[in-house]
C-alpha cells in the first residue's frame, strides 16, 4: 500500500529551529510572539496585495532592496493616513446630515500622549 501523506522523520529543534516550534502553543509567550507576527504579516499582505509593491520586484542588490523596503513603508504610511482622513471625512458628513449620537461618539477626540504631542507641536 502506498503512503499518500509522504513520510515522517524525527528532527530536533537545534537541527531545524524554523521548522519546529520551540515555544508551546497556547502559552503567554507564544501569544505575544503571534500578535507581533500577525502585525508584520498584515503589513506585508497590504504591501503585496493592495499596493502591489512587492508582488514581483526586480532587486539586484541589497541597496535596491533597502530602497524598495523604504518606498513600501512610505506608501503604506500614506495609504493608512489617507484611509484615516477619508474615514473621518465620511463620518463627519454622515453626522452633519443625520445628527446621529452614535456617529458623534466615533468622532470624539482621544487623549494624545505627551511624547507624541511634543513631536508634532512647534514651539
Amino acid at each position: 500500500m502506498k503512503n499518500l501523506n509522504g513520510f515522517s522523520k524525527h528532527t530536533y529543534i537545534k537541527d531545524n529551529p524554523r521548522l519546529i516550534n520551540e515555544i508551546p502553543r497556547g502559552t503567554k509567550r507564544f501569544k505575544i510572539i503571534q500578535r507581533c507576527r500577525s502585525a508584520s504579516e498584515r503589513v506585508n499582505s497590504v504591501i503585496r496585495e493592495d499596493l502591489k509593491i512587492i508582488d514581483k520586484p526586480v532587486v539586484y542588490n541589497k541597496d535596491r532592496a533597502d530602497i524598495l523596503a523604504q518606498i513600501a513603508a512610505i506608501a503604506l504610511l500614506l495609504y493608512r493616513a489617507f484611509a484615516f482622513i477619508i474615514k473621518i471625512s465620511m463620518l463627519s458628513a454622515q453626522y452633519r446630515s443625520s445628527k446621529n449620537p452614535a456617529i458623534a461618539t466615533k468622532l470624539q477626540f482621544h487623549a494624545v500622549p505627551q511624547s507624541i504631542l511634543s513631536l508634532i507641536q512647534r514651539e
